[in-house]
Formats: C-alpha cells, structure tokens, sequence
C-alpha cells in the first residue's frame, strides 16, 4: 500500500471522526434546548395552575378563567410536540381541552382579606397573573387587545386586594376595641391612594381622611376616658360602614 493511499485514508477516517463529533454536539444541543424549553413550559403550567387554584374568586372571573385554560392548553401543545410519548402531558391536554370545550372555566370562592397575610397572598397571585399573560402576549397565545383588557383589570384587582385589607383590619380593630389598630390601617390607605396619584380615588381619600378622625378621637377618648370609647368606636364602625358601601358602588380603577 503507497503512503499516499496510507495518507489519504487516515485523513479520511479523521474526517469521518470529525464528522462524527460534529453531528454528536448537534444533536445533544437540540436535546439540551429541548429539555430547556420542556422545563421553561412546564414552569409556566405550574404557575399558572397554581393561579387558578389559588386566586381568590372574586378576582377569578369565568372569562378570566376561560382565557388560563385557553393559555394552558395551547403550552400543553408546546409541550406534548416537544415530548411526544409524554402520556402524563398529553393525559392533562386532552382533560383540558374537555374542560374548555364544555365551558367550565375554573372557579374559586371569594375569599375575605380580613389579615395581611391573605392579603399579600392574593397580591402575589395577580401579579404572578399578569406576568403570565405578559408572556403569553409575546408568545402569541394572546393579542395586545386582550393584554391590555386584562393588565387594566389587574390594576383594579391590586387596589381592591390592597384596601380590602386595610379595611378589613382596620374594621377587626376597632370592633376589639383597638382604634390604634384602625387609626394605623387608615393612615396607610391614604397613603397608599395618595401615592397612586389618581383623581379617581379623591372621594374616596375624603372618606378615608374622616375615617382616620374618627379612629384618632377613638385613640384620645380610650386613653383619657375608657368609659366614652364605645361610643367613638361605635361612631367609627358606623362611618366605615358607609366607607365600605362606597367603595361597593363605586370602581377602585379608572384606566
């Protein structure tokens, strides 16, 4: 055998290994950006199931609800193209296109924000909410029409979260007889709608401004004559009473 066809063999089987490993790397990036894309989808179910679940009902309207399931099915197909033999995916594809196709949108009870805790829980659901449609609009499973609705909604549901609370704390103190409790609620409720900034809450800034009066006359009648603090508390529960009618009536939001 000449050293020429010794050479050109040996740099045609380098050439073939070279080849080899080239076609080896391609392949293991497509399977790492698979996996990739399968977790990145898979996370956004999750969160989005756990939105559902967990979101008070009164911020989880059915056609809010019809729009997650309609964002959950179109990831199930994402997903269930990436994983072809995933039986588990596309067992939850075909139970969520029923649901869809049967109009039964998830629903959930209201729920009372009557603690801080609560009420954080459902500010971090709406804002885990609108972050999910966010990406649902750039990945066109959603228009801008229907981001924009929803986002103005979102902003509705944070203020109505954020002085349900305060409301509902405030109202605890003073019926336990503790007008400092109510007095502190109220002072972060204004400050909270004065730094929003908008003229829609002006009326209800007035009433909250009469509220805090009534607390803090609640604060000096407890400390000065224990015996006349009923009836200051019970001035204030009746005036947060007409507060909260108000606020029934009138929207939190104006976008």
């Amino acid at each position: 055998m000449s050293p020429l066809l010794i050479g050109g063999l040996l740099a045609a089987g380098l050439l073939v290994l070279i080849s080899i490993g080239f076609i080896s790397h391609g392949l293991e990036r497509a399977r790492l950006e698979r996996a990739r894309q399968a977790a990145e989808i898979s996370a956004r179910i999750k969160i989005g199931n756990g939105i559902m679940a967990a979101l008070p009902g009164q911020f989880l309207p059915a056609e809010l609800g019809t729009l997650l399931l309609h964002i959950e099915v179109q990831l199930l197909e994402k997903l269930a193209r990436i994983n072809k033999n995933a039986e588990d995916v596309n067992k939850r594809l075909a139970a969520s296109r029923a649901q869809l196709e049967q109009n039964q949108p998830p629903s959930n009870a209201p729920v009372t924000l009557d603690t801080e805790a609560k009420g954080k829980e459902a500010r971090i659901q709406l804002e885990n909410l609108h972050k999910q449609l966010q990406q649902a609009e750039a990945d066109g499973l959603i228009d801008k029409a229907a981001l924009k609705k929803w986002s103005a909604q979102i902003r509705q549901y944070l203020v109505t979260a954020t002085l349900d609370t305060f409301n509902a704390t405030a109202k605890q103190g003073m019926q336990q007889g503790k007008p400092r409790v109510a007095k502190l609620q109220y002072e972060r409720a204004i400050a909270y709608l004065t730094k929003l900034n908008n003229p829609a809450f002006n009326e209800h800034l007035k009433q909250y401004h009469a509220l805090l009066q009534r607390a803090q006359a609640a604060v000096i009648a407890q400390d000065q004559a224990p015996t006349g603090a009923p009836s200051e508390l019970d001035a204030g529960m009746e005036e947060m009473e007409s507060a909260d009618d108000l606020w029934k009536k009138k929207a939190v939001y104006d976008d």
